[in-house]
């Protein structure tokens, strides 16, 4: 009983000190250095009370030693909506389902690539062309905002200085594809 009590207690300890980290990322914005794997981890960590009670999981696949000098609140806040959104839509009506995050160096162009994949409903070719604009939603009036996915692409883009595309087919899954810069560029507040 001493021992469930201690691990439970070490697990809390990571959790607050997580949510904490991500909670100064996310409203900070600022700058700074950090590695990848870590970061993806906190946001993960944040998620995993609210992806219990789901059926779906999260698995990932970071190299330990990526390192970026950029913004990790912009970077989590895509990472948390992507994550809400293949829950949300990619997994609906499903009753199972695994996200994977992937990661790998591209040195000689001083870039990374992180992949969000489930592997869900997939997304249509018509709906493929209009998920980064403003208000689209396949679920208008049963909670969607349609601001997800369009949120990402400009944080992507505008501050952490990469590009973001998608992959899906229809039944089997989607991967949305991040290309990030090693230096993001600054941001003027």
């Amino acid at each position: 009983a001493g021992e469930i009590a201690c691990r439970n207690l070490q697990r809390a300890a990571e959790l607050v000190s997580s949510f904490k980290q991500v909670a100064v990322d996310q409203t900070s914005a600022q700058r700074r250095e950090f590695v990848l794997s870590e970061v993806v981890r906190e946001i993960v960590l944040t998620l995993e009370p609210s992806l219990k009670r789901t059926p779906f999981h999260i698995e990932s696949d970071l190299p330990p030693a990526i390192r970026l000098d950029s913004y990790p609140g912009a970077l989590g806040q895509v990472l948390t909506n992507l994550i809400n959104n293949a829950v949300s839509h990619g997994f609906h009506g499903r009753d199972h389902g695994t996200i994977h995050i992937q990661a790998s160096l591209e040195p000689e162009l001083q870039r990374v690539r992180l992949s969000v994949s489930d592997n869900g409903n997939g997304i249509s070719a018509e709906h493929r062309k209009r998920i980064f604009d403003p208000f689209f939603t396949t679920k208008m009036g049963q909670g969607g905002t349609g601001l997800g996915l369009h949120i990402c692409h400009n944080a992507v883009q505008h501050i952490l200085g990469g590009q973001i595309y998608v992959e899906s087919e229809v039944g089997h899954f989607t991967r949305f594809i991040v290309i990030l810069p090693l230096n993001a560029p600054h941001v003027v507040p």
